[in-house]
């Protein structure tokens, strides 16, 4: 049976602060942690003259370093040799290990659901984003520890846990660029290149919102990534007067930010689902144009840029790609036999980098198990 003694962390952990007397002409490198227990990264270098009015600590290798404000979401990381030389902020703390204690041990327990549920329990502050771990309240709290050989045990498990997760997540990237990479290809390859209005007609379904009606409204993510849903809203709770209704194997994009790539092909998940007007819906005349080419061609990159200099208004968050100019805009439609072999391979393509989606996901899963598995004793 596995044995566990409650240890306070001041007992073997030591708070570490080594000024950094701040040079404002010298270059320094500052820390970060991501949260969600994704690690430390490296800030861009800047001049002491541009550091915030904080103060500011060296950073030291094999040490538990916490951000006092983000702890509560996993922003907890072990520092390493790349770290040598870097500064933090006052609002990293940075703990040496001063008795029997494994640090990524450590580090690994608060990624765990126990873990989280005690850095909440001792962060002060009523808001979510203004929750702070204060060294007092952290060093006073206890967690479960098991002996040092215990400890090291689980950490080397997790350790090659996570470095075959990331493998498959580099794989995954990877196989995304060269799918990015084979659609410039083909979509280039192309010779016939006509305005969009060759291809669709604007064919919006607008609906008067009823206050006592409920209805399922979706968004466009950027970059080509689809349509997705948001949350059913009440008539009486939306700001619309009236909605745009979507129907399968329409072209969508948004007004808003079709210049950053939010174009989509309306998928029978999406049929009867509403937008707003600044989502604008067009026909796609089936005598030019292949359906599934048109759903490759609102994904692909190189429309996206082409619409990047389309947009009205001042300032990049301001810019709108009116109807007029998405159907002026010239693209790659060559006849329906070759959109059709061009869409058959792409989705080919697109199916492999679902799949690795998907089981990118479930490794995400399987590591929330595995930290918890590891700090019940059953790993």
């Amino acid at each position: 049976m596995l044995m566990l003694s409650e240890v306070r962390l001041g007992d073997v952990l030591e708070l570490e602060r080594i000024a950094v007397q701040v040079d404002p002409d010298a270059k320094y490198h500052q820390i970060g942690i991501r949260s969600f227990g994704n690690g430390i990264f490296h800030r861009d270098p800047c001049l002491g003259s541009e550091l915030s009015k904080l103060k500011y600590f060296e950073v030291r290798p094999e040490r538990l370093v916490v951000s006092n404000i983000m702890a509560w979401e996993g922003a907890i990381a072990v520092s390493t040799d790349k770290e040598e030389g870097l500064v933090g902020s006052a609002r990293f703390l940075s703990y040496r290990a001063i008795g029997e204690v494994n640090l990524r041990y450590l580090n690994y327990f608060f990624q765990s659901n126990a873990g989280k549920v005690l850095i909440k329990s001792i962060s002060t502050g009523t808001v979510t984003r203004n929750q702070t771990v204060s060294p007092k309240n952290f060093e006073n709290a206890t967690v479960p520890l098991p002996e040092l050989a215990e400890q090291r045990r689980v950490v080397d498990k997790l350790d090659a846990a996570a470095t075959r997760m990331r493998e498959v997540s580099r794989r995954k990237s990877h196989a995304d660029n060269l799918i990015l990479s084979h659609a410039d290809s083909m979509f280039n390859s192309v010779d016939v290149h006509l305005p969009l209005s060759e291809a669709l007609s604007v064919s919006n379904d607008f609906v008067t919102v009823e206050p006592e009606s409920t209805y399922q409204t979706a968004g466009i993510l950027n970059r080509g990534r689809g349509l997705f849903k948001r949350p059913i809203i009440d008539g009486s709770e939306t700001k619309y007067s009236r909605y745009n209704r979507l129907h399968k194997d329409q072209f969508v994009y948004s007004k808003l930010f079709g210049w950053e790539g939010s174009l989509a092909v309306v998928s029978e998940e999406f049929d009867g689902v509403y937008v707003s007007h600044e989502f604008p819906t067009f026909h796609i005349d089936a005598a030019v144009a292949d359906v599934e080419y048109m759903t490759h061609l609102a994904r692909w990159r190189g429309l996206h840029d082409s619409l990047q200099g389309q947009g009205t208004g001042m300032g990049s968050r301001r810019q709108r790609v009116n109807v007029d100019r998405l159907l002026a805009t010239e693209v790659p439609l060559p006849g329906l036999p070759e959109q059709r072999r061009i869409a058959k391979q792409l989705t080919l393509a697109r199916e492999v980098a679902d799949a690795s989606a998907r089981q990118v996901e479930q490794l995400s899963t399987l590591r929330w198990s595995l930290l918890d598995a590891a700090f019940s004793g059953r790993l």
